[in-house]
């Protein structure tokens, strides 16, 4: 079943995700340090902003806003080009440009530029770019050519509210994928993710994580320090509330089942150690009144069985006032494979 996607034209933040073919772990430090860079190329191409993100074996996930589209020049589009595609593949480019405004065909290098212009400032062309341009050089670098399809499916894709609660919970989540997994303790320690990159590196990953902290004068220092404390608080290590059982890298299913079972409701922290399919399948997340208010004028992109019901808090845990388009019945919180 195809989930549903909301787009808005307004600017937006998307909680996106997308998997590999049978879940197949296949990207290793060669291939996750493609993804980062194509990321931060793609990035200045269309103009849009990783707020956070997180590359795995099989899966990542993308934290990413994207602006009101605006008016790009020329130059600023040829610009852009340079730094998506190198400066080898450019020079063809231009030089073809330079050809064609010699014979006097102006408006084959205008058509050109236009066709860049529609990539940019939308969330569509930014996800279509990205999976196409590293499937090609996985494919490339393989041998797999000839092998079919590289993704499960196409991309998901959540609105998160440009709150400071819900986005900071979303950056979050994805950056403590690594410690639900026990790839490492301390998710500073996980290299191909948002936090880690501005811890190691600072420059846009702070830039990415400030823009979590809405109408915040934070410095950069700052930003890394408070989302730290947040990582640490929403993902901490804790003994168990039932159990008293020490919990380092995630619950058994059994328990998280059990905890679910008895109406209970898991704590953020804990949350932070599970699976949460409110992330990957809700739609849109936020406060009742956004998510209302996004609903209704979208109501067409859901099924007449679905349209009366708009914002439905979210189950399973203590999510203060966050809410969720679709209304999930079941495995809504469940523990890492």
């Amino acid at each position: 079943m195809r989930m549903h996607r909301i787009k808005l034209e307004d600017a937006a933040t998307y909680h996106v995700m997308s998997r590999v073919i049978e879940h197949r772990f296949i990207f290793g430090d060669v291939e996750k340090n493609y993804m980062s860079g194509l990321m931060r190329r793609l990035e200045v191409f269309s103009g849009c902003e990783v707020r956070t993100y997180i590359f795995l074996d099989n899966h990542f996930h993308i934290l990413l806003h994207v602006p009101e589209r605006v008016l790009v020049s020329d130059d600023e589009v040829k610009r852009r080009a340079r730094v998506l595609y190198g400066r080898k593949k450019y020079a063809l480019m231009e030089r073809d440009w330079e050809l064609w405004e010699e014979q006097g065909q102006v408006e084959r290098v205008r058509e050109k530029l236009d066709k860049f212009r529609v990539r940019m400032y939308d969330l569509s062309q930014f996800m279509k770019t990205f999976k196409q341009r590293l499937s090609i050089y996985y494919n490339a670098n393989s041998g797999r050519k000839g092998a079919g399809p590289l993704w499960n499916d196409r991309y998901r894709s959540t609105l998160v509210e440009e709150s400071e609660y819900a986005q900071v919970v979303v950056a979050a989540y994805i950056d403590l994928n690594p410690v639900r997994a026990g790839i490492v303790k301390d998710p500073k320690g996980y290299r191909w993710s948002g936090y880690a990159e501005a811890v190691a590196k600072g420059g846009l990953a702070v830039d990415g994580l400030s823009k979590l902290f809405v109408n915040s004068s934070l410095s950069r220092g700052e930003v890394i320090a408070e989302y730290r404390q947040n990582l640490y608080i929403q993902g901490a290590e804790r003994h168990h509330e039932l159990t008293g059982d020490l919990v380092k890298q995630g619950f058994k299913r059994e328990m998280v089942d059990k905890v679910l079972d008895e109406g209970g409701k898991l704590s953020l922290p804990v949350l932070m150690h599970s699976r949460v399919r409110y992330f990957s399948d809700g739609v849109i997340i936020g406060c009742k009144d956004f998510v209302e208010r996004m609903f209704n004028e979208h109501s067409g992109e859901f099924s007449k069985l679905r349209r009366k019901r708009g914002a439905n808090q979210m189950k399973g845990g203590e999510w203060g006032d966050l809410c969720a388009a679709c209304e999930l019945r079941s495995n809504v919180v469940t523990a890492p494979d």
